[in-house]
C-alpha cells in the first residue's frame, strides 16, 4: 500500500494493512531552524518513511509557570520555558505542512490542547498522535476522536485500565480508528522496561492494531517491535546528535534512519508464507548438494557390497542414500573403481 502517493492531505490513511509497518519518524519541536526541519522532511523522504510528525503546543496552554521537569542528569528546569523555546509558530507549521505536499510526504502532529486540534484541523491533518501525557485527558480525547481522524494513542505511563477509559473514551464519539502505541516514558528508556510483549497484550484486549513508540537509542528495538506485529514503528530523528537537541540521545541520524527502513521493509519478505515449499534458486541445490552412494574402495567384479566399501558423498546425481540396505549384501557386476558413483547396473 503506497500511502505516500495515495494520501492528500485530507485523506485519511488505513493504518494497519496486512503485514505492513508505517514507519513514522518524530521531529518534534523545534529541534532545529526551519530548514533544518525541513531538511529532515527531505531526507525522511529519500528514506522511505511512511510519514513525518511534529508537535503542535502553545507553551503558555500547556504547563504553568513553576512546573518544572528533571531530567536524566539530575538538573531541574522550567517546564513552561523549555516549551517556550521548542515550540513552533503557526506560520512555521504553515511551511512545514505547504512543504511536505510538494516533497509528496505525510506530516501531521501531537496536539496539546484543543485549540490544537483547531488549528490542525485548518491544515488539514490526515491523522492524530496522541502524547502520553494526555492518556488519561479524556476531555481531549473526546474532541480528538470527533474528528473523525485515525488516532495513534500513546500509552506511556499508562494502567490497562486508564487505557480501557481512554479507548472507551473514542469509541463514543462514533471513531474507531485507533492504533494503540506501546510506549516507555522516558528519554532514553531502558531495553528491559521496553516490554514490547505488551503490543500483543493490548491487540487481544482491545482488539486494535498496536505499534511501539521507540524511545532506546539504536534501531534494533523498532526492527524488532515491527517483526513482532507492529502496525506502526515512531522514532524520533535529528540531523546530528551531537548538536544535543532534546531527545537527541534517542533519536536516529539520517544514515541509521535509512538502515532502520531498509530493515523494517525486509520483514515481510523474511516471514515470507507458512507453507514449506522448495524455492527456485534451491532446485539446482537439491542435485549439486545432496548425496549419493560411492565406492569407498575398489570392489571387484563379484564382491559382495558392504558398509566397509561403500559410503555416502555429493552430488546427489547417484543412488538415493536410502537405498544402501537394499544394496547391501548384493554382488558386484563388474568391477567397480574407489570414488565411483554406484549405479544400478553395477549391482
Amino acid at each position: 500500500m503506497d500511502i505516500l502517493n495515495s494520501l492528500k492531505a485530507t485523506d485519511t490513511v488505513d493504518l494497519a494493512p496486512p503485514q505492513y509497518c508505517h514507519i513514522f519518524v518524530e521531529i518534534g519541536a523545534m529541534y532545529e531552524s526551519i530548514e533544518g526541519m525541513k531538511k529532515l522532511i527531505r531526507l525522511s523522504r529519500k528514506a522511505g518513511v511512511d510519514g513525518v510528525k511534529i508537535q503542535t503546543f502553545q507553551a503558555a496552554k500547556l504547563a504553568l509557570p513553576g512546573a518544572e521537569f528533571e531530567l536524566s542528569d539530575g538538573r531541574i528546569i522550567s517546564q513552561y520555558d523549555f516549551f517556550k523555546k521548542y515550540e513552533i509558530s503557526k506560520k512555521n507549521h504553515r511551511i512545514l505542512f505547504d512543504y511536505a505536499k510538494k516533497q509528496n510526504i505525510l506530516l501531521f502532529s501531537t496536539p496539546s490542547h484543543v485549540d490544537d486540534v483547531d488549528f490542525l484541523e485548518e491544515l488539514g491533518t490526515p491523522l492524530y498522535k496522541t502524547g502520553s501525557d494526555d492518556l488519561t485527558n479524556y476531555p481531549f480525547l473526546k474532541y480528538i476522536g470527533k474528528m473523525g481522524k485515525p488516532v495513534i494513542l500513546s500509552t506511556g505511563m499508562s494502567t490497562i485500565a486508564e487505557i480501557e477509559e481512554a479507548v472507551k473514551t473514542i469509541i463514543q464519539t462514533g471513531n474507531k480508528q485507533i492504533t494503540l502505541m506501546q510506549c516507555t516514558t522516558s528519554y532514553p528508556s531502558k531495553p528491559e522496561h521496553a516490554n514490547l510483549n505488551v503490543m500483543q497484550t493490548l491487540k487481544k484486549a482491545f482488539g486494535f492494531p498496536v505499534g511501539y513508540s521507540d524511545h532506546i537509542p539504536g534501531i534494533f528495538p523498532s526492527v524488532l517491535a515491527a517483526s513482532m506485529g507492529a502496525s506502526i514503528i515512531e522514532k524520533h530523528i535529528t540531523l546530528d546528535r551531537n548538536l544535543q537537541r532534546p531527545d537527541h540521545e534517542v533519536s536516529i541520524e539520517p544514515d541509521e534512519l535509512e538502515n532502520l527502513v531498509k530493515q523494517v521493509r525486509m520483514i515481510p519478505k523474511l516471514q515470507g508464507s507458512s507453507v514449506k515449499t522448495v524455492s527456485p534458486d534451491e532446485e539446482r541445490w537439491r542435485i549439486n548438494a545432496r548425496k549419493s552412494l560411492v565406492s569407498a574402495k575398489r570392489i571387484k567384479a563379484g564382491g559382495i557390497f558392504s558398509h566397509d566399501n561403500i559410503k555416502i558423498m555429493r552430488p546427489g546425481t547417484g543412488i538415493h542414500p536410502r537405498h544402501i540396505e537394499f544394496i547391501i549384501g548384493k554382488p558386484a557386476t563388474r568391477e567397480i573403481p574407489a570414488n565411483q558413483l554406484i549405479l544400478k547396473d553395477m549391482f
